[in-house]
């Protein structure tokens, strides 16, 4: 189940937007959807406003903000948030959230608006007088108008200006490309180019070394590896580098991330930079006392409602907070620039950035869409964009898992067919954790049949018994029938004839096991556990069921090592067995 917490109304502020005595209850939903990572819902009735928003606490060290691109490649289309979170999801790398990014167009030069940086590698860098949102090595968030200047250096100490990073070639400058950009630089034939292979991590703000691979000279269009670094010049300089750089040679390029406000950036090392703007809060105030025309938004832009996306991050830069609220709606009548400013002071922010909003809007949380999107743009449709930010938790699902089930629960086959069973693994906040499938091994027990490795079973001779799947330290059961193909036995499939109580599975066990049972007919069930003394220690069901196989979880992390008697009593039968646990 879901850690869910409600409260009616939560008066975070409709009195932000409008005046207390204008504004009236909202229903407010918080739910805990990972560690350290809050969902709130909060549906607002005067005025209308649905907002969205995702907390992460970033001061947790397996919380991690990072960005995405969407399909990894510049001159690839664009993809919908949502893909991007499912795409990143693994086991260790869980996407708790994520939200859109930049504002975008087309081609793989006007894609992104501004500049983007993933794991300390710069996706697009230019030069922008808006603001952007970004992370540091070190894990802090940081706001600020970043741009891109890069400088090459010699081993005599000449340096050389890059003007910027996986845009198009300029005239008389220099412009360097890696793999985000294609699998080709896309110059003409005036450009002398220089493949480059990094001999260092790439990162920003400090100079990397790189070993020269090839050149090319007015022919354009150089191939660049997964792996490659391009050196794209024109005109004088790139006549006064080419007497100078040759293959063999070593070079050192840094690739600045510039600030406009905060000088010390400067020397640090971004991780992370997602672009947008405006800027909505400055050390917990409005940025400006005018949005229109502020960063060079215009009235439609800053001072119309519209569906808008923002991310921010609280006073000591320990809370990350992603919001959405929606728009052009009946229900929802969406925000101005300002009006967005004062939702984002609101759920906490202190610092805050608006991001590319109308019909991109989008917030993903455990890989389902949480806002109700501008239908302008398409009735159940989100728009594709063209990158985002994602809320990662480094989690193993060993750490976080909680309940392994296997699908079907029972099946009856014969000998001629294959029955093909699936597993989930859901986590302790009631979500289904993706990919776990993948590591899911198998095993039979009392069956004489292949089983392969993607859970599908075929059967060698008839009988029943069990198929279990185990994920690390969690299992479930599934009963297997095999019945003979010619149909001697008048057996109904899946309803057993007699009440049976099965032998615990694994037995001994550490710390938890399965116990499970059958029953002919729908019956009031009662299973005890009782320690070697007759004492109960643990009532595991008290209901009633329906006829088939049905199966408990037994958990003693809590208890001794020792011998323990479970008993079932399903109306007139009852049976006992003992288990051991071994600790």
């Amino acid at each position: 189940m879901k850690h869910l917490l409600r409260s009616l109304p939560f008066l975070f502020a409709l009195c932000v937007i409008l005046p207390p005595a204008q504004s009236q209850a909202q229903d407010t939903t918080r739910t805990v959807v990972g560690p350290g990572t809050t969902y709130t819902y909060i549906d607002a009735r005067s005025p209308n406003l649905r907002i969205t928003a995702l907390k992460i606490d970033i001061s947790l060290p397996e919380n991690r903000i990072t960005t995405v691109l969407a399909n990894d490649r510049l001159s690839l289309g664009n993809e919908m948030v949502r893909n991007m979170s499912t795409r990143n999801t693994r086991n260790g790398h869980l996407v708790i959230g994520a939200l859109n990014g930049d504002y975008f167009a087309s081609g793989p030069y006007g894609k992104l608006a501004d500049g983007q940086i993933i794991g300390g590698e710069y996706v697009f860098g230019g030069h922008r007088n808006r603001s952007s949102f970004g992370m540091t090595a070190d894990g802090k968030p940081i706001i600020d108008i970043l741009n891109f200047n890069g400088e090459l250096r010699l081993d005599d100490e000449s340096t050389f200006r890059i003007l910027r990073l996986n845009r198009e070639q300029a005239n008389n400058a220099l412009v360097l490309y890696n793999y985000y950009t294609g699998n080709t630089t896309r110059s003409d034939n005036t450009a002398t180019e220089w493949r480059l292979r990094p001999l260092e991590d790439i990162t920003t703000n400090a100079p990397v070394q790189f070993e020269v691979t090839a050149v090319q000279r007015h022919q354009g269009n150089m191939t660049i590896g997964p792996d490659d670094y391009v050196l794209t010049g024109t005109g004088a300089m790139a006549d006064s580098l080419y007497e100078k750089l040759e293959v063999d040679d070593q070079v050192h390029i840094t690739m600045k991330v510039v600030p406009s406000r905060y000088d010390e950036l400067a020397e640090r090392q971004i991780a992370e930079l997602m672009g947008g703007g405006p800027r909505l809060l400055t050390n917990g105030a409005h940025a400006t006392d005018e949005f229109v025309g502020f960063e060079g938004f215009g009235q439609h832009h800053s001072g119309e409602r519209h569906p808008r996306t923002a991310v921010g991050f609280n006073e000591d830069s320990t809370l990350v907070i992603f919001a959405v609220v929606d728009g052009r709606q009946h229900f929802s009548r969406g925000a101005t620039m300002l009006e967005m400013a004062r939702i984002m002071q609101g759920l906490g922010a202190w610092n805050a950035v608006n991001l590319d909003g109308g019909g991109s809007s989008t917030l993903v949380a455990r890989d389902e869409n949480k806002n109700n999107h501008d239908w302008g743009f398409g009735f159940g449709t989100y728009r594709p964009v063209a990158n985002g930010i994602l809320a990662v938790a480094e989690v193993s699902y060993a750490d976080i898992g909680e309940n392994l089930v296997i699908s079907p629960a029972h099946v009856a086959v014969d000998t001629s067919e294959t029955a093909a069973f699936t597993t989930r693994l859901y986590d302790i906040y009631g979500y289904e954790l993706p990919g776990a499938g993948d590591e899911v091994t198998w095993e039979l027990v009392d069956l004489d049949g292949e089983l392969t490795a993607d859970g599908r079973f075929k059967a060698h001779d008839y009988g029943r018994g069990y198929i279990v799947a185990h994920f690390d330290a969690f299992s479930d059961t599934a009963s297997v029938y095999v019945r003979d193909p010619l149909g001697v036995e008048p057996i109904e499939p899946g309803i057993p004839e007699t009440f049976v109580l099965n032998q615990n599975y694994p037995n001994p066990f550490n710390p938890d096991t399965r116990i499970t049972f059958e029953l002919p007919a729908a019956s009031h069930v009662r299973v005890t556990v009782y320690d070697i003394l007759g004492r109960p220690v643990a009532v595991l069901a008290d209901e009633q069921y329906l006829p088939g196989l049905h199966a408990v979880r037994f958990d003693a992390g809590g208890l001794a090592s020792g011998t323990y008697i479970y008993e079932v009593a399903a109306g007139d039968f009852t049976a006992r067995r003992t288990m051991m646990l071994i600790k």
